[in-house]
C-alpha cells in the first residue's frame, strides 16, 4: 500500500539566514503523482530532499500516512529514488543494479532474480538484462532507475528530475511512458521539475513554488485555466494579462480594460465571480484564447509586432490601440505580416479574473 504524504508548516532555513522554505502545507495524495515545479531556487528540491530524510527542516513536521517520520532515517522510509544522473553502478549488469536494494534487504537470490527480471519486463527492457551499463542509451538508463526505484515496492517514490539530462526527441517520448508507468504502478509519487510542460503532463497534482512558497496546488487544469495569481499565469504556460476593473453589480460582470469593455458570459459570472465584489481585477487570457475577428465580432485591433511560425499554428505578437501587449495564435496558412492591423476576438468563455490590490 502506498502512503499519503503530509506536510506541515515546513520550514527550511539555513546557516546562512537564506530561507529555503517558509511554512510549506502540502497534501500528496496516496497513488497518485504530485508534481513539484518552480524555477531555480523555489524549493522544490529541498522539499524532496526533506521527503526523502536526507535534509533536517528547520521546523514542521512530515507525515507518511499520518505517522510523523520527520526524524526517521532515510534508510527506515521505504522511499524509491530516481536521481537526474541516475546513480547506476557501472561494474553490475542491468540486473544486477535493479537486484541490489533486494540485495541489501537480504531478499534470497532467486526472489531478486524473479522480481528484477518482471520490473524489467514491465519497463520493457527485459531484453537487456545482462548487459553493462556503458551498452545503454540515456533512455534505457533512465529505465533502469526506474525499475530499482520501485523493484522493492516501495510506499513513495521520489523522481528528481530524471529526464532533464536526455535530449528533446527522447524526453518526449520517454515522458508519455512514465506517465503509464507511474498509473501502472499506483505509486504515490513526488516529481521534480523544471520544465512546466513535463509538470502538467505527469501530474495528477501540480504546485507551482516561487522563493520557497507554493504559489498555488491544484490539477493541471486548474492551474492552467484557474491560475491563482500573475505568477502562476505567467510561469505555467504563456499568458495576456490586462489590468482592469470589474462591475460586477446587478447579477452582470462588466470588465474595462484600456482597449475596450465587455460584459462577460452569465454562466461565467455565477461559476467564477462569486468571489468577487468588483474594483481592480487582471483578466488573464491564453493565446489560444484569442483569434482573428471575423466582421463585427472584433474586441481590440492589434498591430503586428512579430510572429513566431510554431509549425501547427503561428503564434503572433502586437499591440493594442491603447498599448497593451497582445499575444494571439493563428493557423499556420494564415497571410500575417509585422506592420498589419489586424482586428482579434476573445473567447470570453475562457478568460479568468485575477484580484488585485487598488
Amino acid at each position: 500500500m502506498s502512503y499519503e504524504i503530509e506536510l506541515q508548516k515546513l520550514t527550511k532555513t539555513y546557516k546562512d539566514s537564506t530561507e529555503a522554505l517558509a511554512e510549506i502545507n502540502l497534501v500528496c495524495p496516496r497513488s497518485k503523482t504530485t508534481t513539484l515545479v518552480g524555477p531555480s531556487g523555489s524549493g522544490k528540491s529541498t522539499i524532496l530532499k526533506i521527503i526523502a530524510g536526507l535534509l533536517d527542516p528547520s521546523g514542521g513536521r512530515v507525515l507518511f500516512e499520518g505517522k510523523d517520520v520527520t526524524w526517521l532515517p532515510a534508510e527506515q522510509r521505504n522511499i524509491g529514488m530516481v536521481f537526474q544522473s541516475y546513480a547506476l553502478f557501472p561494474n553490475m549488469t542491468v540486473r544486477e543494479n535493479v537486484e541490489f536494494g533486494l540485495l541489501v534487504r537480504k531478499v534470497p537470490e532467486s526472489e531478486r532474480r524473479r522480481r528484477s527480471l518482471e520490473t524489467l519486463e514491465t519497463v520493457q527492457i527485459a531484453h537487456l538484462a545482462e548487459r553493462r551499463i556503458h551498452q545503454l542509451s540515456g533512455g534505457q538508463q533512465q529505465r533502469v532507475a526506474l525499475a530499482r526505484a520501485v523493484v522493492f515496492a516501495p510506499q513513495i517514490l521520489l523522481l528528481d528530475e530524471p529526464l532533464s539530462a536526455l535530449d528533446a526527441k527522447i524526453r518526449l517520448e520517454l515522458r508519455g511512458e512514465l506517465a503509464r508507468l507511474l498509473q501502472q504502478f499506483k505509486i504515490t509519487a513526488v516529481y521534480v521539475t523544471h520544465d512546466q510542460q513535463e509538470a502538467m503532463s505527469l501530474g495528477d497534482q501540480v504546485v507551482v513554488l516561487d522563493k520557497g512558497a507554493i504559489m498555488q496546488a491544484g490539477t493541471p487544469f486548474e492551474v492552467y485555466a484557474r491560475p491563482a495569481n500573475a505568477f502562476v499565469a505567467n510561469f505555467i504556460g504563456s499568458a495576456n494579462l490586462f489590468d482592469g476593473t470589474l462591475d460586477a453589480s446587478a447579477g452582470s460582470c462588466r470588465v474595462r480594460v484600456g482597449f475596450g469593455e465587455f460584459v462577460l458570459p452569465e454562466a461565467f459570472c455565477a461559476e467564477r465571480c462569486r468571489h468577487l465584489t468588483g474594483g481592480p481585477i487582471q483578466l488573464m487570457c491564453r493565446p489560444q484564447d484569442i483569434s482573428v475577428a471575423s466582421s463585427g465580432t472584433e474586441h481590440a485591433r492589434v498591430r503586428v509586432d512579430e510572429q513566431l511560425f510554431l509549425g501547427d499554428h503561428i503564434r503572433v505578437t502586437g499591440r493594442s490601440n491603447s498599448g497593451e501587449r497582445i499575444q494571439f495564435e493563428t493557423e499556420y496558412t494564415a497571410r500575417i505580416r509585422a506592420g498589419d492591423v489586424v482586428p482579434i476576438r476573445i473567447n470570453l468563455e475562457n478568460v479568468h479574473l485575477i484580484p488585485r490590490a487598488a
